[in-house]
């Protein structure tokens, strides 16, 4: 990677999917100042790097069709999208052991179920309710409702 000099409006940023696996590569070594001089290079440095398959020496793009792999976050392609490929194996075969030797009591299942209907319920009302409130009238003057008051003091003159 190349390292910018601040002075110099011209940023250069290495993005061969061969030398940088991870966006935070590019972003880390570079001043905060200079990223936010040259926001539009950085942004679309991070953006081609984020477009290919995080497996080391693949350079297959995956901004149309690729994977997010569950466990370790990162994007791979469809060749290297399986957890056994690209090395999070032990951790699918743990978790799957786990399930497997302690799985949920079906009162929690069920308790589960009822929370997330509860949640989508709630999400309706809320959107129904949203919906049906009336907009405050836009007018300029006193009030339209006939109660004038906001702007008159009592007491003192």
């Amino acid at each position: 990677m190349t390292s910018p000099s601040p002075s110099s409006g011209d940023l250069k940023l290495e993005t061969d999917p061969k030398l940088v696996t991870k966006a935070t590569e590019i972003v880390q070594p570079l001043p905060s100042s200079t990223v936010d001089r040259n926001l539009d290079t950085v942004l679309e440095a991070v953006k081609t790097v984020d477009q290919t398959c995080d497996y080391k020496r693949c350079k297959q793009k995956t901004n149309m069709m690729g994977s997010n792999c569950g466990f370790c976050k990162q994007r791979f392609c469809f060749k290297h999208g399986l957890p056994e490929i690209h090395g999070c194996g032990e951790e699918v075969k743990r978790k799957e052991r786990e399930e497997f030797l302690h799985p949920l009591p079906a009162k929690t299942v069920q308790a589960q179920e009822d929370l997330k209907k509860a949640h989508g319920r709630l999400e309706q009302k809320l959107k129904s309710m949203n919906l049906s409130r009336k907009a405050k009238p836009s007018g300029g003057g006193e009030g339209s409702s006939g109660k004038s008051g906001g702007n008159k003091r009592k007491g003192k003159s």
